[in-house]
């Protein structure tokens, strides 16, 4: 762990102003915020758009912290905010500080030659497999999960006229988004609209404006508690703990049509 002592904690919003994709993210420096204009994220996916157009992204200062645990928990207000791990507006593969989320979203063709080059000749360590190996025992899906579960994922195989005849039972006006308009095309923030958001949580109207946390909040936020119950939510499949799998999963999972 760095002994790094910073001295400026804050967070940030990065635009590309040709499409007006975003990244929200969390930096601590030693500089003033409006002098570390240098730094410009450290997602791969950002950084690979950032190379063929720079001179396209803009970066702004949302707000600035005394602490970088207090900078922490206003990133994850933020990212949950406008649930950027699901919002196909936002670079953000993750919600601070949770694992990442490609549900929804696809790589992109230069993304998966890197990704299917890099993997060649890179064989697993026995090390390796036996992690693999590892992690998956012992875990097993309920009964109302496994219905929803596809017979591919089950560890079955459908015959070529079991495929045929549900491609065409899902096809055309059959199928599930036939007609229906993405919940979030043509939504965006506008440089003005994150400004006002900013100025919303400023000073006296900051949400732990002269709060501080218990030692069980930051035990927690620290991850010193041990790890949460995980649970499976059955219409994405997505698997995690806490509040949040409340929050956006289960009843409220967007992929409920």
């Amino acid at each position: 762990m760095s002994n790094i002592i910073y001295n400026y904690h804050y967070t940030y919003i990065i635009i590309n102003t040709t499409n007006q994709m975003k990244y929200i993210g969390v930096r601590s420096c030693n500089c003033l915020p409006e002098n570390d204009s240098d730094y410009m994220g450290s997602s791969k996916i950002l950084n690979e758009a950032m190379e063929v157009e720079p001179e396209a992204f803009t970066k702004t200062i949302i707000e600035t912290f005394s602490t970088r645990e207090i900078a922490n928990t206003n990133e994850q207000w933020l990212h949950e905010t406008y649930d950027v791990a699901r919002n196909s507006e936002f670079f953000n593969l993750c919600i601070a500080p949770k694992k990442f989320n490609m549900c929804g979203r696809t790589h992109s063709d230069s993304t998966k030659k890197k990704m299917s080059e890099s993997a060649k000749g890179r064989p697993r360590s026995a090390e390796t497999r036996k992690k693999l190996s590892d992690s998956h025992k012992g875990k097993t899906f309920s009964e109302e999960t496994l219905k929803k579960m596809s017979d591919a994922q089950r560890g079955r195989k459908h015959s070529e006229e079991t495929k045929k005849k549900m491609s065409i039972a899902q096809s055309g006006e059959n199928h599930s988004q036939y007609g229906k308009v993405p919940w979030n095309k043509g939504k965006h923030h506008s440089v003005a609209s994150l400004k006002k958001m900013s100025e919303a949580q400023s000073g006296e109207k900051h949400h732990m404006y002269g709060k501080k946390h218990s030692a069980e909040a930051l035990e927690n936020m620290r991850g010193t508690r041990g790890p949460q119950k995980k649970t499976t939510c059955p219409h994405c499949l997505q698997t995690g703990g806490g509040s949040m799998m409340k929050r956006h999963h289960f009843d409220n999972c967007k992929e409920i049509s």
